[in-house]
C-alpha cells in the first residue's frame, strides 16, 4: 500500500523531482570540471616553475650549493624563504647518485632514483612515487658544473595536485550551487502554470480511456493552447466516427472470414481424403493447395511449395515444364494432356500427372486455376506388362510343341510317314508334346488358382515317407534313359505332416524333374529327408550344371529362363519352380537353393511336422 503511494506521489511529481536530480547533476559535473581545470592549470605552473628553478639552480656556483664546514648553503636560504604547499624536496646529489645538500617538506623523504648518465637526459623532468606516504612528485632536474666538469644533479620535487578544493574556493562554489539551485524551483512553477490545462486533459483522457468511448474533451486554456484544443476536439470526433464505421466494417469482415474459411477447410478435408495425391495452382502458376499425400510423394513439407511456382521447389525438371505451360492459360487454350515420370526419390514408382481446369461458378468460360492430380499407376504398368510378357510366354511354349506336333501330323498324311517305325515315333512325339502342353496348361492354371486365391488346399494327415518314395521312383523310371544315378536317403521312420498330399507331389516332383533335366551325362539325383524337432527337412540334390548367383534370386519368376546355352537347350517353359514355390507357401513352408556352377544344386523344403501345426493351432 506504502509502495503504492509513493509510486502515485512520484507519478504526480516526477517533472519537479526530475529537475531537481537534473540541477543537482549538473552543479556536480560543473564543480568537478572546475576541478579538473584547477588541477589542469597547477600541473603547468609546477612545470613551468619547476624547469625555470632548476635551471636557475644549475647556473649557481657549485660552492654555494654544496658550501665547506662553516658555510651556508643558498639550499637552507630557500628552505626558509620558500612558501610553495607544492614543494616537496631540493636535493643536490653527486654524479653517482649521493645526496651532497637537501631540504624537504616535513615527512618527506627524497627518494634514491639514480640519474641517466647520458648527457641528453641531465635536462629534464620524470614522476617519481614517495615511499613514506605513496603521493606521486613532479621530480625536475639539470646537471651542476664545476670548473667545466659535470659535478652533479639538481633534483627539485614538487607534489602532483590533486582534485578538491582549496579553503579560499568554498564560498565561491557554494555560491555558484546556491545560485543554479534556486533558479530549479522558478522554472518549476513556471512550467507547471503552462502545462497544467495539459495535466487535466491527461486526467479527462484516462478517464475516457476507462469508458472506452470518445468524446470531446473541453479545457479551459489560452493562447496556442486554445487553438491546439479545438483542434484536437475536432480529430476526437473524426476518429470517433472512422472507429464506428471501421467496427462495422469489421463485423462484415469476421462474418466472411469465418465463411471463406469453413469453406476452404472443406475443401482441404476433401482434398486429404482423396486416395490421389492433389494440388491446385492459382492463375498465376503457384501452388495454393496440396495434400499430405503428394507432399509425402515429392519428398517435400507442405510449407515449402504453397505459394509459390512448381520452379521454386520442385526437382523434377519434366513436371515444371508441364506445369508451366497451365499458368495463365483460358478455356479455349486449355488442353488436359497426361505425362509419366518417376520420382527422384522412388525411382521404381511411376506417378501419372493429370491437369484439370477450375471453372470459375458466376463465368463457365473463365478459369480460376488448375487441379493437378498425380496417380500411382506402378502397379496398373506393371499389371499391363506381366499380361503382355504373359501371353508372349504361353504363346511361345505353346508354339513349340504344337509345331512339332503340326509337323509330324502332315508327315504322316503324306506317303513317306505310312512306314511303321516312323509311325511309332510320331506317335511317341505326339503323344509326349501334348503331355508337355498339358503340363503348361495345368501348370498355369494352378499358379493362376493360387495368385488369385481360389485354390484351397485339403489338409490330411500324410505318411510323408511313402509319398516321397512313390514320387522318387516314378521319376527315376522316366530318367533311366538320360544315363543317371538315383539315390534315396530317408529314415525309415518319418512324422506325418498335415498336407495336400496331390500339391505336395506336384512340388516334389517338379524338383526331381528339373534335377533330371539339367543334370550331366552320368550325373546323380538324391532325394533325401532330415527330421528335426518341429519340422521335416526334404533336399533335391543334384551334381549338373548348377545355376548362378544371379540366377538364384530370378528362378522363381514366372517364365524365367536363363539365357546360358546349357539351359537354353533343354525344353521347358519356366513354370515348375514358381509353382513349386508357391506349394510350399500354401503349407506355411519355405522352399531355399543353393547352388554353384559346375557343381551341381541343391533344392531344400522346410515343412512343419503334424505335431507343430496341432501346438500351433492351440
Amino acid at each position: 500500500m506504502a509502495l503504492n503511494r509513493m509510486f502515485l506521489a512520484w507519478n504526480k511529481e516526477r517533472l519537479g523531482l526530475t529537475m531537481i536530480m537534473a540541477t543537482l547533476a549538473v552543479i556536480a559535473v560543473t564543480i568537478l570540471l572546475l576541478f579538473v581545470y584547477q588541477q589542469k592549470n597547477e600541473e603547468a605552473h609546477i612545470r613551468d616553475q619547476g624547469t625555470n628553478m632548476a635551471r636557475l639552480l644549475s647556473r649557481l656556483p657549485y660552492a654555494q650549493l654544496v658550501p665547506g664546514q662553516g658555510q651556508q648553503s643558498a639550499l637552507s636560504v630557500l628552505k626558509h624563504s620558500y612558501t610553495d604547499t607544492d614543494f616537496a624536496y631540493l636535493s643536490v646529489v653527486d654524479t653517482r647518485g649521493k645526496p651532497l645538500a637537501e631540504i624537504s617538506s616535513p615527512g618527506v623523504i627524497v627518494p634514491k632514483a639514480p640519474l641517466s648518465s647520458d648527457p641528453t637526459n641531465w635536462l629534464g623532468e620524470r614522476e617519481l612515487e614517495l615511499a613514506a606516504n605513496g603521493r606521486t612528485v613532479y621530480e625536475f632536474h639539470a646537471p651542476v658544473f664545476d670548473l667545466g666538469r659535470i659535478a652533479g644533479h639538481i633534483r627539485l620535487g614538487y607534489f602532483k595536485p590533486g582534485l578538491g578544493l582549496k579553503h579560499g574556493q568554498i564560498p565561491f562554489v557554494a555560491t555558484f550551487a546556491l545560485v543554479i539551485f534556486l533558479l530549479t524551483p522558478i522554472f518549476y512553477f513556471l512550467l507547471r502554470r503552462e502545462t497544467r490545462p495539459l495535466q487535466q486533459v491527461n486526467s479527462r483522457m484516462d478517464k475516457l480511456i476507462e469508458k472506452a468511448h470518445l468524446s470531446r474533451v473541453e479545457v479551459a486554456a489560452t493562447g496556442e493552447l486554445r487553438e491546439f484544443m479545438g483542434r484536437f476536439g475536432q480529430f476526437v470526433d473524426s476518429a470517433q466516427n472512422r472507429i464506428l464505421k471501421l467496427e462495422s466494417d469489421r463485423s462484415g469482415l469476421v462474418t466472411s472470414t469465418k465463411l471463406i474459411d469453413y469453406k476452404r477447410t472443406r475443401i482441404e478435408a476433401v482434398l486429404h481424403s482423396l486416395p490421389d495425391s492433389v494440388m491446385v495452382l492459382d492463375e498465376s502458376g503457384c501452388v495454393s493447395l496440396l495434400n499430405d499425400k503428394l507432399a509425402a510423394l515429392l519428398g517435400i513439407a507442405p510449407e515449402e511449395a504453397l505459394g509459390k511456382k512448381p520452379l521454386e521447389w520442385c526437382k523434377q525438371q519434366m513436371i515444371i515444364e508441364f506445369l508451366a505451360g497451365y499458368a495463365g492459360k483460358s478455356f479455349r487454350s486449355f488442353s488436359a494432356d497426361s505425362i509419366e515420370f518417376s520420382p527422384t526419390e522412388s525411382p521404381g514408382k511411376t506417378i501419372q500427372l493429370t491437369p484439370y481446369p477450375l471453372f470459375s461458378p458466376k463465368n463457365p468460360a473463365q478459369i480460376l486455376g488448375t487441379l493437378v492430380l498425380f496417380r500411382d499407376i506402378t502397379a496398373e504398368k506393371i499389371a499391363r506388362q506381366s499380361g503382355a510378357e504373359f501371353i508372349a510366354h504361353v504363346a511361345h511354349e505353346l508354339k513349340t510343341p504344337l509345331n512339332i506336333i503340326a509337323m509330324y501330323s502332315e508327315t504322316l498324311q503324306s506317303e513317306s510317314g505310312r512306314t511303321e517305325a516312323f509311325m511309332v515315333e510320331a506317335a511317341n512325339v505326339i503323344h509326349d508334346e501334348s503331355e508337355r502342353v498339358s503340363m503348361l496348361i495345368n501348370n498355369i492354371l494352378n499358379i493362376t488358382k493360387i495368385e488369385m486365391g481360389s485354390m484351397g488346399i485339403e489338409r490330411k494327415r500324410v505318411k510323408l515317407r511313402d509319398l516321397l518314395v512313390d514320387a522318387f521312383e516314378a521319376c527315376a523310371r522316366s530318367g533311366k534313359s538320360e544315363n543317371i544315378e538315383f539315390k534315396l536317403d530317408l529314415p525309415k521312420e518319418l512324422s506325418h505332416v498335415a498336407a495336400d498330399k496331390d500339391l505336395l507331389r506336384i512340388a516334389i516332383n517338379n524338383l526331381l524333374t528339373n534335377a533330371i533335366k539339367y543334370n550331366r551325362p552320368g550325373g546323380t539325383v538324391e532325394l533325401a529327408a532330415v527330421e528335426t524337432a518341429t519340422s521335416v527337412l526334404i533336399h533335391v540334390r543334384d551334381n549338373g550344371i548348377g545355376i548362378t548367383e544371379d540366377e538364384q534370386g530370378r528362378i522363381f519368376d514366372k517364365f524365367y529362363r536363363s539365357e546360358r546355352d546349357a539351359i537354353r537347350n533343354k525344353s521347358g517353359h519356366g513354370l515348375g519352380l514358381p509353382l513349386a514355390r508357391e506349394i510350399i507357401h500354401l503349407h506355411h513352408g519355405s522352399l531355399e537353393v543353393t547352388s554353384e556352377p559346375g557343381t551341381g544344386t541343391e533344392f531344400t523344403i522346410v515343412i512343419a511336422k503334424e505335431t507343430d501345426l496341432l501346438q500351433q493351432a492351440v
